[in-house]
């Protein structure tokens, strides 16, 4: 392995799953508004493929007048959502299916129960490794998805660019 990436350093996307914000909560939860800080200190964008958004979007009401969490995000510029996967690209496709595959083997559970989110992690990150050189740092609560996220990706050729933050941890160090 070659020597480790900071993933605070210009050249990383950061691509987030749904875990990370729901164990953040509502806007005025001090753990949102850290994320929000430690986004805005390091000048980064925590992409969330289009599932995420989604999953996201059904935020209770409550949270915000009129506005979902994941929303007034995008709206402050310190998240944004990916373009849906070119599954016409075989190595998205490939990649999402062995995924897949991977969390089923190591949570123990059928393919068909995984989610198609853990999946749209790794399409995002290929994409965006495929359009520039830059690395990538996949931040989600499920330990299985970011496993298997950076062991996929480094099989099928971006070795040592790609890593997984917990996001309790990550959470943890910002609160």
């Amino acid at each position: 392995m070659s020597e480790p990436f900071n993933p605070l350093q210009n050249s990383v996307t950061w691509i987030a799953d749904t875990g990370l914000f729901i164990a953040c909560g509502r806007q005025q939860n001090n753990k949102y508004t850290a994320l929000e800080r430690f986004a805005q200190r390091n000048d980064l964008t925590f992409v969330i493929p289009q599932r995420v958004y989604d999953e996201l979007g059904g935020a209770p009401r409550r949270s915000t007048p009129g506005q979902t969490p994941i929303n007034s995000a995008i709206d402050a510029g310190w998240v944004t959502v990916a373009d849906e996967p070119d599954y016409t690209n075989g190595t998205v496709s490939q990649v999402m299916d062995d995924v897949r595959s991977y969390i089923a083997r190591s949570s123990k559970r059928s393919e068909d129960r995984i989610e198609k989110a853990d999946t749209a992690l790794a399409a995002a990150a290929v994409e965006r490794l495929e359009a520039d050189s830059g690395l990538v740092c996949i931040v989600t609560t499920d330990i299985d998805a970011g496993e298997a996220v950076v062991a996929t990706l480094d099989a099928h050729g971006f070795e040592n660019r790609v890593r997984f933050k917990n996001g309790f941890e990550l959470i943890d160090e910002i609160t």
